[in-house]
């Protein structure tokens, strides 16, 4: 393989890290029996097709990747693989204007603390986990899998802290290339005033810029898609395998209750990012069975259970 060809992008949440070899956290998936590898510590100079080659097709029964972009997806599709388009991810580049609007709130929030890098050790640790309880979504169910939840040695950490210590919000970040950083967690404590979360993002864009990287992704908007440069074909009949993806979101829209994607959305696109296509990846195949398997050890079907819940008592 030469090192034109080679590609140094990675599936969202998986990282970067000074390690000899990779490391990937997998799931067995208990009905397509698929193995799903949501996370893993990847070494700095390791190409997607290497770990492709000699650690995923390894993975018994074929396995299952989230958060591909259209690189990794048309890999996949070289490789007999499926893809179907499920979200997009909104990424920033650090040396874009900033649109007065936002500069203006993240002014507002400013008033109320600074931007602090954080080490990831048992203090900072607990001040996370304490912020996420003190989040609008603190008791809720906590999606798992879905990208990284710990804070440690993985990812970079700040926060907006107040003038007596106290978080009012707070993200991590991980690496996937040497000048593209991916957003982990984003946590905003309920009560915080309006702008802290500006403030938060512009303030670690501008570290991340004086640090030499260019790109941030603020994440994935779930259920929502754009024109799938990998499928033209327009879609009547959602079991086709090139239709799969359409369906997919569709399906999530309809359970929008149980979470708010359109806010999730609303909020990074104030940010103007560029949105592009995020897919499910599957190897040999991408079987329905997959739907219940990550709704389930994702926990999204327990946060759809627990919103629906609380209609009813509501109702009551």
């Amino acid at each position: 393989m030469t090192h034109d060809s080679a590609i140094f992008d990675l599936p969202l949440s998986w990282a970067r890290t000074e390690i000899s070899a990779p490391r990937l956290r997998t799931l067995r998936l208990p009905l397509s029996h698929l193995t799903w590898a949501p996370c893993a510590d990847i070494p700095l100079d390791w190409s997607f097709q290497q770990v492709f080659e000699e650690r995923l097709l390894a993975l018994p029964g074929g396995f299952i990747l989230q958060g591909c972009n259209e690189s990794l997806a048309r890999y996949v599709l070289t490789r007999g693989g499926q893809v179907a388009q499920v979200s997009v991810e909104a990424l920033l580049a650090l040396d874009a204007p900033v649109k007065p609007s936002l500069q203006e709130l993240a002014r507002r929030g400013r008033r109320w603390g600074r931007v602090t890098a954080l080490k990831p050790d048992e203090t900072n640790r607990a001040k996370m986990t304490a912020l996420w309880e003190a989040t609008v979504h603190g008791a809720k169910p906590r999606l798992q899998c879905a990208f990284r939840t710990d804070f440690d040695a993985s990812v970079r950490g700040f926060a907006l802290v107040g003038p007596e210590g106290d978080w009012l919000g707070a993200m991590t970040i991980s690496l996937m290339k040497p000048d593209y950083w991916h957003t982990e967690l984003l946590l905003r404590r309920q009560n915080a005033p309006v702008g802290v979360m500006e403030a938060l993002i512009l303030g670690v864009q501008a570290r991340l810029r004086a640090d030499g990287g260019s790109w941030l992704s603020l994440g994935t908007a779930p259920f929502i898609t754009v024109e799938d440069p990998l499928n033209a074909e327009r879609c009547h009949l959602p079991w086709k395998p090139a239709c799969r993806g359409k369906f997919i979101a569709r399906l999530g829209r309809l359970l929008r209750f149980g979470y708010d994607y359109r806010g999730l959305y609303r909020f990074k696109q104030k940010f103007a990012p560029a949105w592009r296509p995020l897919y499910l990846c599957g190897w040999p195949h991408l079987p329905w069975r997959i739907l219940p398997d990550l709704s389930w050890t994702s926990r999204h079907l327990h946060l759809i259970g627990f919103a629906a819940l609380q209609r009813v008592g509501y109702r009551s």
